[in-house]
């Protein structure tokens, strides 16, 4: 089983680690915010439909995966994604 940390603002943290596990990684959260955000009332309101959403959508519905182009390789110089190379 692959373990992952995944870092991202506190609101969201619970979603994204549990979508995580249910995709069988070992996933662990690390909140990244510093202080509480100005409108973090509607976030929060927001994260409830989100879970909610999110919860359906890999215990009920679970589409098959969409990918929307080839594969691009984490090892390198990161060229191949330059957009003003294109």
């Amino acid at each position: 089983m692959k373990k992952v940390i995944i870092v991202t603002q506190r609101y969201h943290l619970q979603r994204a680690v549990y979508e995580a596990r249910r995709l069988g990684l070992d996933a662990y959260g690390v909140a990244s915010d510093l202080q509480r955000y100005a409108g973090a009332g509607r976030f929060e309101l927001r994260e409830i439909a989100a879970r909610n959403k999110d919860f359906l959508w890999v215990n009920v519905w679970r589409p098959k995966p969409t990918y929307l182009g080839d594969p691009i390789p984490v090892a390198g110089s990161g060229a191949l994604t330059d957009d003003k190379k294109q």
